[in-house]
C-alpha cells in the first residue's frame, strides 16, 4: 500500500503560496482528486518521508487559517485506487 499527504485550498493564491513555502520539502502541485471536493482545483502533495518537514515549514511560515485549507492522508490500494482518505490536522 502506498500513501501521501495532500493540502487542498479555498483559493489558488493559497495553493501557490503554500507550494513555494514547502519547496524545501520537495512537494508537488497536482490537481485535486475527484473524490475530494475543493473550491480551488490545485492541491499540494507531500511524500510520507517529507511529511514532518513539510508540516514544520507550514506551521512556522503559513499565514493561512484552518478555514483556508484542508489536509488529508491518502492511502492507495494495490490496484492503484485511493481507498482511504482521512482529513487530519497539521
Amino acid at each position: 500500500m502506498q500513501e501521501y499527504y495532500l493540502f487542498t485550498f479555498e483559493s489558488t493564491h493559497a495553493a501557490i503560496s503554500t507550494e513555494k513555502l514547502l519547496k524545501p520539502a520537495e512537494c508537488a502541485i497536482m490537481p485535486v482528486p475527484r473524490f475530494i471536493s475543493s473550491s480551488c482545483g490545485i492541491s499540494v502533495r507531500i511524500r510520507p518521508d517529507k511529511r514532518k518537514e513539510a508540516e514544520k515549514l507550514f506551521k512556522s511560515g503559513s499565514k493561512l487559517t484552518s478555514a483556508d485549507y484542508k489536509y488529508y492522508h491518502i492511502q492507495i490500494g494495490d490496484t492503484g485506487e485511493e481507498i482511504i482518505c482521512n482529513q487530519i490536522s497539521v
